[in-house]
């Protein structure tokens, strides 16, 4: 899927929107067409007041009219919803979105094993990548890492990883960004061999890092090292109670990195 057309979600329960900056700050780097998108309703997002609602209203009017003076090829959606995370989702189909951004939600690691988080079903059920914004800085070193798991045997993990491979080598050269891959193991007779790695991801090995220990861990520090401004990771829709006990690599990344991050699922 080319990197054609971005929906940002704005939040109505701020004056400050990161996502959006980010969305229009792409727009502008790629030549994609932007869908603004917000929806008032239960929930996180929800407003009863008046004057509130006719607050955000200006906010979501002027977001468009900036993004249209700019040159940006630009839609609005604004409506009302029971979910909005259900209504984003259908959304993003409807307008064929190849990308969402939106800005973060803060949540404890106890708060993401026990129950679904305001993002949760975002990243489960979009139909296209999920750009989490958790900061207005520059993309200043144009990096981004894109975490692997070449040892696994399950069919769908193996299909997310040539996905994560193929969509850091599209994002790259849709930014013009550096793709460093990284893949951490924690147990020595599953080491992936770095040459391989780097082979099968048509990547120099200078760009593979190989890293023992915890899979959030070994990829927040690879970040780190490395100045990475995007993680890119990926997530495996789960049902029944691994459904509800979340707690995967992806979420308790967002939680424990300054740098933004992009979920395939």
């Amino acid at each position: 899927m080319a990197l054609d057309k971005f929906m940002v979600i704005l939040d109505p329960t701020s004056e400050q929107q990161p996502a959006f900056e980010r969305a229009l700050a792409s727009c502008h780097m790629t030549g994609a067409r932007l869908h603004v998108y917000a929806c008032l309703g239960t929930g996180q997002h929800e407003q009863t007041s008046p004057s509130a609602v006719n607050a955000f209203r200006r906010l979501f009017d002027d977001s468009v009219e900036r993004a249209r003076n700019e040159g940006i090829e630009i839609t609005g959606e604004l409506e009302w919803a029971a979910d909005w995370r259900l209504a984003a989702v259908a959304a993003a189909a409807r307008v064929s979105a190849s990308m969402i951004f939106k800005h973060y939600t803060p949540h404890s690691d106890i708060e993401r094993e026990l129950r679904p988080t305001y993002d949760w079903t975002l990243l489960r059920l979009a139909p296209c990548p999920v750009l989490m914004i958790k900061n207005r800085r520059d993309w200043k070193n144009r990096r981004v890492l894109a975490a692997v798991c070449p040892a696994t045997t399950s069919e769908a993990h193996q299909k997310l990883n040539n996905q994560i491979i193929s969509f850091a080598q599209r994002f790259s050269d849709a930014y013009g960004s550096e793709a460093h891959i990284v893949s951490a193991f924690e147990d020595r007779r599953y080491e992936p061999r770095l040459d391989a790695l780097a082979e099968n991801c048509g990547i120099a090995e200078e760009f593979v890092h190989v890293v023992e220990g915890k899979p959030a861990d070994a990829i927040r520090d690879t970040a780190e090292d490395i100045g990475a401004d995007l993680i890119l990771v990926g997530t495996v829709g789960r049902s029944g109670i691994h459904g509800t006990i979340v707690g995967n690599t992806s979420e308790r990344l967002l939680d424990h990195t300054p740098s933004d991050v992009l979920v395939l699922n």
